[in-house]
């Protein structure tokens, strides 16, 4: 029988797809495996980087970034990669990497953080500034995340360069997101003391200038102003407070101060009309002893003795005595009242492993460098509520 032509051809054509989609089926037999394998290994990378097993972490990416054909499985293995060797502090690995993340142009959404952690990276010797990687992530991506983290780090630095105005006006700008960023409180606390002790004035808490008289001594202001020599001192940048000059105009904080205690979290802090400008961990009594309710600052010692109540006094210096460089006693605001602050005060500590839980007789303490800190700008009278 005669085959006619035209069905020779289909026969021909069928034959020609049936092995293209063989082809096709063999390739996708084999690829499938090879893919599943790549997405578990950088599946298995991410879950082992959040667990922070980042020796495990970055063999795995590093596996998956080999195998992975480009595209968005390589992409994601790097950025991980960078992640990694950022948190194991492997800095010249993370540099390439983050490097690689920036010169790749289908990764243009991770730019903002490549910059960031390429500032975070860099150190004041460095050729290439940090500050020129923060300035790329803000303008890679303005308003995200990692711009925003860029800009904190930006107030920082010009804080250490005493551009105190420049690091206001970020952080005032960032204010209404504090609650995502930790950094950024922190940022605001630290520019907070910052200008406490400058000669910047401020509103919150309030200060003023005072012009010094003849017979003027930094005591006797700080008693008529309600401050304290040491913060007058401080924020004046008076290196001899013997040597004051008939006319000298000083800044003076004239601001209410107020220590509010969180027994629950082991906080303090120090308050100005009801903003908060610092926050400090601390120790507080065993068994909840210290006591709860409003007093206010008494006596106030430096490299205070300790009297354990066993008839001892034991000096400043000793190792036996857990009272730190620094000692604000507490006393009841009201007269005549139960003295529930008898033997109670605010104290530091060369302990650290003390701060942050139930730790003390009764007392609050704190690391030696913060009760430093706290006992310059408080005055005595000062407010204190602790509340559970």
């Amino acid at each position: 029988m005669k085959v006619k032509k035209p069905t020779i051809i289909a026969i021909l054509v069928g034959i020609v797809l049936i092995g293209t989609a063989s082809l096709y089926v063999t390739k996708f037999l084999t690829d499938f495996p090879a893919k599943a394998s790549v997405k578990d290994l950088l599946s298995t990378g991410k879950r082992l980087f959040e667990k922070k097993q980042y020796d495990d972490a970055h063999k795995k990416l590093e596996e998956c970034y080999q195998k992975a054909p480009d595209g968005e499985l390589k992409n994601q293995a790097i950025l991980f990669l960078s992640r990694c060797f950022t948190a194991q502090n492997q800095k010249e690995k993370a540099i390439t990497h983050w490097n690689k993340v920036i010169e790749n142009s289908s990764m243009r959404g991770q730019h903002a953080e490549a910059y960031y952690s390429l500032g975070l990276l860099q150190s004041a010797e460095e050729e290439r500034p940090a500050e020129e990687y923060y300035n790329k992530a803000i303008a890679s991506e303005p308003g995200s995340r990692f711009a925003d983290l860029a800009e904190i780090e930006l107030a920082k630095m010009m804080m250490e360069e005493e551009n105190l105005r420049g690091a206001q006006q970020i952080l005032e700008k960032l204010r209404d997101r504090e609650k995502d960023y930790p950094q950024l409180t922190k940022a605001t606390f630290r520019l907070n003391m910052t200008l406490l002790f400058s000669p910047t004035m401020t509103e919150i808490p309030e200060s003023q200038y005072y012009r010094v008289k003849e017979g003027d001594t930094l005591d006797g202001i700080a008693r008529t102003l309600g401050t304290t020599a040491a913060l007058l001192q401080k924020s004046n940048r008076i290196a001899d407070p013997r040597k004051l000059q008939i006319g000298q105009r000083l800044k003076v904080v004239t601001g209410k101060f107020q220590l509010e205690v969180s027994k629950s979290k082991n906080v303090l802090q120090l308050l100005s009309r009801d903003m908060v400008l610092n926050e400090y961990r601390i120790g507080t009594g065993k068994f909840g002893n210290t006591p709860v309710g409003k007093f206010k600052i008494g006596k106030k010692i430096v490299e205070p003795p300790w009297f354990p109540g066993d008839g001892r006094v034991i000096p400043y210096g000793h190792p036996e005595n857990v009272l730190g460089t620094r000692w604000m006693g507490l006393e009841d605001i009201e007269e005549n009242k139960d003295l529930t602050t008898e033997g109670i005060g605010i104290h530091g500590t060369h302990d650290e492993s003390t701060i942050g839980k139930e730790s003390s007789q009764g007392c609050i303490r704190l690391l030696n460098r913060d009760v430093e800190e706290l006992f310059d700008i408080i005055p005595k009278g000062t407010e204190v509520i602790i509340k559970e």
